[in-house]
């Protein structure tokens, strides 16, 4: 547990400007995503070595204080950042490589709760942008960017790019127009 949270402490690195330990100390109080970290790596270790009750309380804890809801079942490599978490869901069997990079409204699960057993695998390395989805019993690979909004129900491989393209469409509103009355 200590190595793994040691490893995503270090990733704050990249968004926090202050020193060592001040800027664990403003995390730990003002970034949910981080809190949300450090509580499903206590929660998953109280589920790990057997320990009733509290892992499923501080999993409620981290979604009542974070917004985010990490099953203690789910396996999660070292280097985890959570961004912007709120209405983050991660499902009980998810496994999910080192360095992943996950932000606000995404949704990582099965497609039924009689399904909870085919969760998706995400390799080292994952980027996963706000609102997407990726369900079922699927497998992301290494280094994958998942764009914002994606619902992704396949397998997507290594050093791979999933985007919605979405066109924004803008019509000009003419000059001097009224509305018809029929």
């Amino acid at each position: 547990m200590f190595d793994n949270l040691r490893v995503d402490t270090r990733k704050l690195r990249l968004i926090k400007t202050k020193s060592f330990p001040w800027y664990v100390l403003e995390s730990l109080l003002f970034e949910n995503g981080y809190q949300a970290v450090v509580l499903y790596r206590i929660a998953s270790w109280f589920k790990r070595h057997r320990i009733p009750f509290f892992g499923p309380m501080i999993a409620r804890l981290s979604l009542f204080l974070s917004g985010v809801d990490v099953s203690p079942g789910a396996e999660i490599g070292p280097g985890l950042m959570i961004v912007h978490g709120v209405g983050l869901v991660i499902g009980d069997q998810v496994r999910i490589g080192a360095d992943a990079m996950l932000l606000h409204q995404v949704t990582i699960g099965a497609s039924k709760y009689e399904r909870r057993n085919r969760m998706p695998q995400l390799g080292d390395g994952v980027f996963v942008a706000a609102g997407a989805r990726l369900i079922g019993g699927i497998e992301i690979g290494d280094n994958v960017f998942i764009g914002a909004n994606a619902v992704v129900t396949q397998d997507v491989p290594p050093n791979s790019r999933v985007l919605v393209d979405a066109p924004l469409k803008i019509e000009p509103q003419l000059e001097n127009s009224q509305p018809t009355v029929e």
